[in-house]
């Protein structure tokens, strides 16, 4: 998978190109994608299964918008955004493009984003969700660049939200059911288990487990709590007793005991540290 700085893109040459950037027409998707949940998996299926011929491309950011803007009462990321990398990945994209969301990014308007799609990463399919807005101050919706990219001769799909039980799936949905604890309904709207990346965190050996010091991470926890939990081992490591190899490296059962202040896990693993948690 090809994983370009949005700001190399857009100042390509007119005429010249940028390295890994495809001469093939790209299929393309938008947005934060703040826990890739059920209905983003819809969206990217939709780049990738629709027109297989074209480059299946994920245009979004390093930081959620949300966070630059609202950045004292930010409560974390749900995914880090290795995790995002990794999901896209797994699920057969082709092309990531990062925006690290700035204020110079966030007074452009949707018209002028389209144009720079348009000019740099040749679409020949765009798929967005119903409830899709960008441009300073939310000036465009997904009607819109309906209207802009068709005009243009470009395939366009407009994807109706995924629902579970009466309500869409929705990333403040997700949010809502980790803060309250409720993780198995969490995992439901993900379509996958609560995982935590841990790869950054600071970390201690502390009563034969590993402590890991959240508050500057960012991340999205469960409340405070003793919790069963599957730990993940890089692949490069000598597998711990008992490790069952997952995919995505050795995963191990243990128990994971949250605070305010930091994560307590075991069992503990010498020099060993768990790269993730999954939530059981």
């Amino acid at each position: 998978m090809r994983i370009l700085n949005w700001d190399e893109v857009v100042q390509i040459p007119r005429q010249g190109t940028v390295r890994n950037l495809p001469a093939k027409k790209t299929a393309l998707t938008i947005g934060v994608f703040d826990g890739i949940h059920r209905g983003h998996r819809l969206l990217i299926e939709k780049i990738i299964q629709k027109y297989p011929e074209l480059v299946p491309t994920v245009i979004t950011f390093t930081q959620n918008p949300k966070e630059f803007f609202k950045r004292h009462d930010w409560k974390g990321d749900i995914l880090s955004l290795n995790q995002k990398l990794t999901i896209f990945e797994g699920l057969g994209v082709g092309m990531v493009i990062l925006i690290d969301f700035s204020e110079k990014f966030s007074k452009i308007t949707g018209k002028e984003f389209f144009e720079q799609l348009l000019r740099r990463l040749n679409p020949g399919f765009v798929a967005v969700g119903s409830n899709f807005r960008c441009g300073y101050r939310s000036d465009t919706d997904a009607a819109q660049l309906k209207a802009f990219f068709r005009e243009k001769g470009i395939r366009v799909e407009v994807v109706s939200p995924v629902h579970e039980g009466v309500h869409p799936v929705s990333s403040s949905r997700v949010r809502a059911a980790i803060a309250a604890g409720e993780l198995p309904h969490a995992a439901e709207l993900l379509g996958r288990k609560v995982a935590v990346d841990l790869s950054d965190a600071e970390a201690e050996s502390r009563e034969g487990a590993w402590f890991f010091k959240i508050l500057s991470l960012r991340r999205l926890f469960p409340p405070p709590g003793d919790y069963p939990v599957r730990l993940y081992f890089t692949a490069s490591v000598i597998p711990p007793p008992g490790a069952e190899d997952t995919g995505q490296g050795w995963g191990i059962p243990g128990r994971a005991l949250v605070m305010t202040d930091g994560i307590l896990v075991s069992p503990f693993g010498g020099d060993k540290k768990p790269f993730q948690i999954e939530f059981l």
